[in-house]
């Protein structure tokens, strides 16, 4: 019987994370090509085909290779594997993606968001292995959010909830979406240095004061934390704090207890986790405050095209 093999794509601005994946978890090896974004999709997706036929012919063409997954940013029509919008892909809109890279491989093709994948990923293979029921929070850019039921991903009606535009303060501050106090508006990039500029007016002492503003990073942020800065750290406090509740809410009214924080920004664990974990013990149910593991995501980068081929798995053999 052939060994059977799944590929899994993960799809950003910059680069495309490429792997053949076995159905028992076994990541045969990985292949990063430049995405060319001013080169348009049609140039990134005969690209890719031919990575996947390149990779094929040398390695697995006594396989059976028996579907596709590409986890991708943006506003998608999964059901008709269509990329309607998204923001670091321009010209991609309303590109069938599924289709045109279906027909250059002559394997199915499905595709999801590329949070949403990322999470399965670490579901299956990463920090939520063991449990199948997980929420993931992803802290970058924005903050995306996925939530994993009984292994597979949750969507109702084909559509994954913004997670990230969780109200938490409906005095808060104004998000990118328009309204006011959304978990985005806190504990993301945008979010961290808008919290920055607002504590820097008042504590000039603070070490954050030696970079211009627009050059903070929430790593510079979490290094100055960790080296004593107490603005600092009430930054990623007043962060933390918001994700919490956001958090508490998902527990309270989900029932799930795995939640695994991801992202460029988790790299900031040693600073957040504890603000974190006493906002989640002061708002969660009482009932449910032993229950709640909350851990870092393990899979880094790897993450999405690990989903991807687990969501390509999914598909074939639902």
């Amino acid at each position: 019987m052939k060994k059977k093999i799944y590929f899994g794509i993960d799809l950003g601005g910059t680069t495309i994370n490429i792997g053949p994946v076995t159905v028992d978890g076994q990541i045969l090896e990985e292949r990063v090509i430049n995405t060319n974004v001013a080169s348009g999709p049609i140039n990134a997706i005969e690209r890719v085909a031919q990575t996947i036929n390149d990779l094929i012919k040398e390695s697995y063409s006594d396989c059976e290779i028996v579907s596709v997954g590409i986890g991708v940013p943006g506003i998608l029509d999964p059901k008709n594997g269509k990329i309607i919008e998204a923001s670091n892909l321009p010209g991609w809109e309303n590109f069938e993606i599924s289709k045109e890279l279906g027909r250059r491989i002559n394997i199915p093709v499905f595709i999801e968001n590329d949070a949403n994948l990322a999470a399965l990923g670490e579901q299956w293979l990463g920090a939520g292995a063991g449990s199948s029921d997980m929420f993931m929070f992803t802290l970058g850019s924005g903050v995306g959010g996925a939530l994993i039921t009984n292994g597979t991903l949750f969507s109702l009606n084909g559509v994954s909830g913004e997670f990230g535009h969780m109200i938490v303060n409906m005095e808060g501050p104004k998000c990118s979406c328009g309204r006011l106090g959304c978990v985005e508006a806190y504990f993301s990039k945008h979010g961290l240095k808008r919290i920055t500029a607002e504590h820097l007016q008042f504590n000039p002492s603070s070490s954050l004061r030696g970079y211009e503003q627009d050059k903070i990073t929430p790593q510079i942020i979490s290094h100055a934390a960790l080296q004593g800065d107490v603005v600092a750290q009430e930054i990623y406090n007043e962060a933390s704090r918001a994700l919490g509740i956001a958090i508490s809410n998902i527990v309270n009214i989900l029932g799930v207890h795995k939640i695994v924080i991801g992202g460029g920004i988790a790299n900031a664990w040693p600073v957040f986790y504890g603000p974190l974990m006493d906002t989640i013990k002061e708002t969660v149910f009482q009932t449910n405050v032993a229950k709640v593991k909350l851990v870092k995501a393990e899979l880094g980068e790897k993450a999405g095209f690990i989903g991807a081929a687990r969501y390509a798995m999914q598909n074939v053999n639902p």
